[in-house]
């Protein structure tokens, strides 16, 4: 079989990404050169905690379901005798607080209570703080409601996950990239170390959500896959993220068009007392960002900008394949009155790349020359309407773009170019009423104006026939011609979906979800409506089962419907998904969880190339929704939050994810079928300014040159984590010689080899100094640090020979914050 032109290029963008992260990363000298600052301070820059200026704790603390103001809330800083309570707009502010990294205990009558962890106060700043707090309905139903470290995702019953900045930050291996983070669950893999797909219980590409504060965002990378969600690098700057809630299956009614997960992520508010700002060196590049008060502060604004910094250091070397980009971040909210508010927030990237086959590496997987421009952004405003104490609604407006323009060329004759556009246009609006303490309705809608400009081309191929007996190899005839492939589409299209979805308590001690949605597709003229369903039973004050099911329905990338007139026809791929879990709060800091779940597919596309009986044929783009399977596993998952000294986080999961061969309807493993896949990470934070020791150390003249040696700081902390993964599965093609080409017989089992087994440790540092007015922070961040081989896929040669193409090896990857 060989592929379409659409497939070809997902290989050939893949291709690139290896070079790609080869070259973005800091050299360590930059960042051992910075970590000596602090000790070229005048002593009165003392690291001692009374000598830096104080910082001030703000916020705001709402009810969880009607996002109203919960007044009198009460604040109380662990460790200390700092707090205060809530005015009545639910805002507080905790000043003067010494700097440092806390845990924070919000308390109100009715509502459970919680404890925010790594809540960061640097010297001179505001840290501003969003609570959410869930009311206690099932404490009048007979069970105790326990205060803890955790705060599920919103309207999540089963496999989710919250996670905030420092969370993200300082995950070992992660670079800051919050698609990355999500991987330590159970649920969760990535095609491969050079991308951040995010792939769940054996699914697919481009089958994850993204949403940005209300936003939806089709693809938030650089380099990014069209038709996809990964990439090599992340465009959101973390230091917007209050919050980034994940959902492994069975997501909301509210969510849609996506067959597997959701990734929803909130951006904090600015300082609204005064203007800040700090500068960043790291793996996303160079960047700055400022903050600061609208209106007397009544708003505030957030501005950044980054930019990779490589090509003007590495291009010096002459070495041409160094990848360019740069991308801006901004939001602004202001308050109309107490009731009011708008939101403003924008994202833009520019990024491109030229590889040449320098070296005649795997990872260029034949082609001669790679040309990747691409540019995206994601805008749009949200009014925010708070109509009374039992309900809100969010109206946004939003407009996205993503354009590729990719030349790969293989010799004089052969070449692929995608010249692509993709539009939309949202208008989305969500209101949730909560008619009495035991009943949430919440229901929405959205429409999309969609337009496409989509070019794909490929030229004519033509399979030789080769007298290998000669040297050099000469051809002496032609086996089969393949015509030239040109699609070019562009046209407008819509989508229009509507939700609604309720929660209640039936029984004692259980609560219910139940909600359905709609979904509706005018190219295809294809429509879906998903319902959805959960329940969680509380067994005891700190347990509960949990159960849900639903059907998740996603309509077909939009490169796979300009790929051939036929694809109009295509429907959407479904899936059907149930989960039973246990949950288990073993202390206010510990929990764990067990699940199993079912994942039913249909309506896939598939290639009708792959399923015929001739092993040299050629896909034209044109796509059958033949395609199923099922994916079950049972997933574990433990871990403490912070509330102390350390952390630490284990999962595993065991897993089958098979399609049906629609050559012959026998079971086959899928692509992303890993079977096990283990977790482990753990991490300390040691708080150094109080110990003699390292004060006098600090005051030696010596220790001025050496520092960047030495693992200390005024905070220090240290996280590992190591990951395991079994052999991915993948179809061994057979070589021909008399063709000089590699092929898939039309009897050969698919995926029935499979690669090597994947593990990996990764490492990271963090040392944050304080001084009388601004912050230091520097990292150091190891990925594979005893440089396993992880195989990510083989290169086959037209001479034979088939070439390993290996994930990272050893990759130190070091950064810096300065917040002033």
């Amino acid at each position: 079989m060989r592929f379409s032109g659409s497939s070809k290029f997902f290989l050939i963008q893949s291709a690139g990404n290896k070079r790609i992260n080869q070259c973005v990363f800091v050299p360590l000298f930059l960042l051992l050169s910075a970590s000596g600052l602090h000790a070229e301070q005048p002593e009165s820059a003392s690291p001692a905690p009374q000598s830096t200026t104080p910082g001030i704790l703000t916020g705001r603390i709402m009810d969880e379901s009607t996002e109203s103001p919960l007044p009198g809330a009460m604040v109380l800083i662990q460790g200390t005798a700092l707090g205060t309570s809530a005015d009545d707009e639910g805002r507080f502010t905790v000043e003067p607080v010494p700097p440092g990294i806390y845990n924070v205990r919000f308390v109100m009558m009715g509502y459970e209570s919680r404890v925010v962890n790594t809540v960061v106060v640097n010297p001179g700043r505001t840290t501003n703080r969003v609570i959410p707090m869930k009311p206690t309905v099932l404490q009048a139903a007979g069970v105790e409601v326990t205060a803890g470290h955790f705060h599920g995702a919103k309207d999540a019953v089963v496999s989710n996950r919250s996670m905030d900045q420092e969370e993200i930050r300082t995950d070992a291996g992660s670079a800051e990239d919050i698609q990355r983070v999500v991987q330590a669950l159970p649920a969760v893999v990535s095609g491969g170390d050079q991308e951040n797909e995010i792939i769940v219980r054996g699914g697919m590409y481009g089958e994850n959500l993204f949403v940005m504060d209300h936003i939806e965002i089709p693809n938030p990378n650089h380099f990014g896959f069209q038709g996809a969600g990964g990439g090599p690098v992340n465009m959101i700057n973390n230091e917007f993220v209050r919050q980034a809630d994940f959902y492994a299956g069975a997501f909301p009614a509210r969510y849609g068009d996506k067959a597997s997960s959701v990734l929803d992520i909130s951006l904090r508010e600015g300082d609204r007392r005064k203007r800040t700002g700090h500068a960043t060196l790291g793996m996303s590049g160079a960047g700055l960002m400022v903050e600061g008060p609208l209106a007397g502060g009544r708003g505030s604004y957030m501005l950044s900008g980054r930019k990779s910094f490589l090509d003007l250091i590495i291009s010096s070397t002459g070495m041409t394949s160094v990848p360019h980009y740069y991308n801006l971040q901004g939001k602004a909210v202001y308050d109309l009155d107490g009731n009011d508010q708008i939101l403003v927030n924008g994202i833009f990237g520019d990024d491109r790349i030229h590889i040449r086959d320098e070296d005649d590496s795997a990872y260029n997987q034949g082609t001669d020359e790679v040309v990747s421009k691409s540019r995206q952004y994601a805008a749009g405003a949200t009014w925010r309407h708070l109509f009374s104490e039992r309900g809100y609604s969010k109206v946004t407006l939003s407009r996205t773009l993503n354009h590729w323009d990719n030349t790969a060329r293989y010799d004089v004759t052969k070449r692929f170019t995608n010249l692509s556009t993709e539009i939309e246009h949202t208008l989305r609006a969500e209101a949730v009423f909560q008619p009495s303490e035991r009943l949430e309705l919440g229901f929405g809608g959205a429409v999309k104006s969609i337009p496409l400009d989509l070019a794909v081309t490929w030229s004519a191929d033509t399979l030789f026939q080769w007298d290998n007996s000669r040297t050099p190899p000469a051809v002496i005839g032609i086996h089969e011609t393949y015509p030239a492939y040109d699609r070019a589409r562009s046209v407008t299209t819509s989508k229009a979906s509507a939700f609604g979805q309720a929660k209640f308590y039936p029984v004692r001690r259980l609560t219910a979800h139940l909600g359905v949605r709609a979904d509706y597709f005018d190219y295809t003229r294809r429509h879906a409506v998903d319902p959805r369903l959960g329940f969680s039973f509380a067994l005891t004050p700190r347990s509960s089962v949990n159960l849900a099911f639903g059907r998740h329905s996603q309509s077909p990338a939009y490169v796979q419907l300009a790929s051939h007139p036929h694809n109009r026809n295509l429907g959407y791929k479904e899936t059907r998904q149930a989960v039973a879990g246990l949950e288990r709060l073993f202390r206010d800091d510990l929990r764990g969880t067990v699940e199993v779940f079912y994942k039913d597919y249909r309506g896939v596309p598939v290639d009708p190339s792959e399923i015929t009986e001739d092993p040299y044929d050629s896909g034209d783009g044109r796509l059958t929704a033949r395609g199923k399977g099922n994916a079950r596993g049972i997933e574990c998952f433990l871990q403490k939050k912070m509330s102390g000294p350390f952390h630490a986080t284990v999962s595993y999961s065991y897993s089958v994810s098979q399609g049906e061969d629609p050559r012959n309807g026998e079971a086959f493993d899928w692509h992303f079928d890993f079977r096990h896949v283990f977790t482990a990470i753990g991490g300390a934070r040691w708080d150094l300014r109080d110990k003699g020791w390292y004060r006098s150390l600090n005051r030696q003249s010596w220790y001025k040159w050496v520092d960047w040696l030495f693992p200390f700081a005024d905070q220090v902390e240290a996280a590992v984590k190591w990951r395991y993964l079994g052999g991915r599965p993948h179809t061994a093609p057979t070589y021909k010689p008399e063709y000089r080409t590699w092929i898939v017989d039309s009897g050969t089992p698919l995926n029935a080899e499979r690669y090597p087994v994947y593990h990996r440790l990764d490492f990271r540092l963090d040392r944050r100094y304080m001084f009388d007015g601004w912050n230091l922070v520097t990292y150091i961040d190891i990925m594979n640090v005893y440089g396993r081989e992880n195989v990510w896929d083989y290169s086959y040669k037209n001479d034979g020979s088939k070439q390993r193409i290996l994930q990272y090896q050893v990759f130190p990857v070091g950064g810096m914050t300065i917040e002033f």
